[in-house]
């Protein structure tokens, strides 16, 4: 039915253009960044929103961003996280894969980074296990 499909498209565009409303006016970034250039910064943040848009159709069907580890559910992405599954430096050509990301609330973030510090950069299965 082209009624059905037309409000389904509208309603991607409009949960999209939320989506870049709350990474435009809301995500701060750190003095020291890793960005070499306005390019790389541009390519972060449609990675990131690419990673929410995913988790909030995925597993929030469409209503919630969820944290994948203990399932808070939100409806902004102020306490989330989009950790990379394979390490920004150790795999470079997978940095802007939005496949290669888990969303985490902000604790399990950093409960996840102090109980394996530096070994999840050089172990990306490290993720899974902890998401069991």
């Amino acid at each position: 039915n082209p009624i059905t499909i037309n409000f389904y498209k509208l309603q991607q565009i409009f949960i999209m253009k939320q989506v870049l409303f709350i990474f435009i006016y809301t995500m701060r970034y750190k003095k020291r960044n890793r960005w070499k250039s306005g390019k790389e910064k541009l390519k972060y943040r449609v990675w990131r929103i690419n990673v929410f848009a995913l988790n909030f159709r995925k597993l929030g069907l469409s209503r919630w961003y969820v944290c994948e580890k203990c399932n808070v559910k939100r409806k902004t992405t102020r306490i989330y996280h989009a950790h990379h599954i394979k390490s920004w430096h150790k795999f470079p050509e997978e940095r802007y894969d939005k496949l290669n990301a888990v969303v985490l609330c902000k604790i399990c973030h950093n409960k996840f980074h102090k109980k394996y510090g530096y070994k999840a950069i050089t172990d990306p299965e490290l993720i899974y296990e902890y998401l069991k």
